[in-house]
């Protein structure tokens, strides 16, 4: 469980495990993280982070154990009905559609909020150019948030790769989700990308905000930003907790940040 007791559970694991071909990815994992709060999930390279993350949003099956979201069951529910129940979510890579512009690029995240047919949006009817306009809106509206407003026509095999995160993290943000899974928002980025992205995503921890669970190395981000972290460790949970506790604890520098890694350190 993470730290925080008080809060309801927007996302909860029960004892999931995730075997991927002759890889125990995630062993026997018990976490859960508070509705409205932003936690981190931290650990070394193939700890099984993104593995928990792909979980969660449906991209992964479970081989074993439960996954909750919102107090409801949701192991095994298709990616785009969890979307529609209220995740969001950014990729370790961009995963952008390069031939595609910025703002079409968030505009595909908001795919929920456009709700006319393929077949109304072919023969450009007005419905369908109408909910086109407010998705546009939408998306602009995202980049702005993130600081990419002036961008929002470029392609984005036009963007520096720290753009590109950037515009993936407008479009995990654009549908406005209960829970958003950032799958190390940060990499890439300059130091003072980071310090805008730090921004956007503490102005989100506002009351009524969404969930936010970030996967990130950057511990000063992690210290800056979340209230508690899950630590993995070959796929098992090493310890939970505030991050001024838990990323000083002895097994966890030796596991994780490496007593000779000093800059990594909070």
């Amino acid at each position: 469980m993470t730290g925080n007791g008080t809060a309801a559970a927007a996302v909860r694991t029960q004892g999931l495990d995730v075997r991927l071909g002759g890889t125990h990815a995630v062993r026997e994992a018990t976490v859960s993280f508070g509705e409205g709060t932003t936690s981190g999930l931290v650990g070394p390279n193939g700890a099984g982070k993104s593995t928990l993350l792909n979980c969660v949003s449906g991209l992964v099956p479970v081989s074993a154990g439960q996954v909750f979201l919102y107090g409801e069951r949701s192991t095994g529910i298709k990616p785009h009905r969890l979307a529609a129940m209220g995740i969001g979510r950014s990729y370790q890579g961009a995963q952008l559609v390069m031939e595609l512009t910025a703002a079409e690029n968030v505009m595909v995240g908001d795919h929920l909020a456009v709700r006319t047919g393929l077949l109304g949006a072919g023969l450009s009817l007005p419905g369908a150019r109408r909910a086109e306009r407010r998705a546009r809106e939408r998306a602009l509206g995202a980049l702005e948030r993130v600081g990419l407003r002036q961008h929002a026509d470029r392609t984005a095999r036009e963007l520096p790769y720290g753009v590109q995160k950037r515009v993936d993290l407008a479009r995990a943000l654009v549908s406005e989700p209960r829970c958003i899974l950032l799958d190390e928002p940060m990499a890439g980025l300059s130091r003072s990308e980071k310090e805008e992205v730090v921004e956007v995503l503490a102005g989100l921890r506002v009351e009524g905000g969404p969930t936010l669970v970030i996967v990130e190395h950057d511990m000063r981000v992690i210290n800056q930003l979340c209230s508690d972290v899950v630590v993995l460790n070959a796929g098992a949970v090493l310890a939970v907790g505030p991050p001024d506790v838990v990323l000083n604890r002895p097994e966890v520098v030796d596991a994780y940040i490496g007593r000779d890694n000093e800059q990594e350190r909070p």
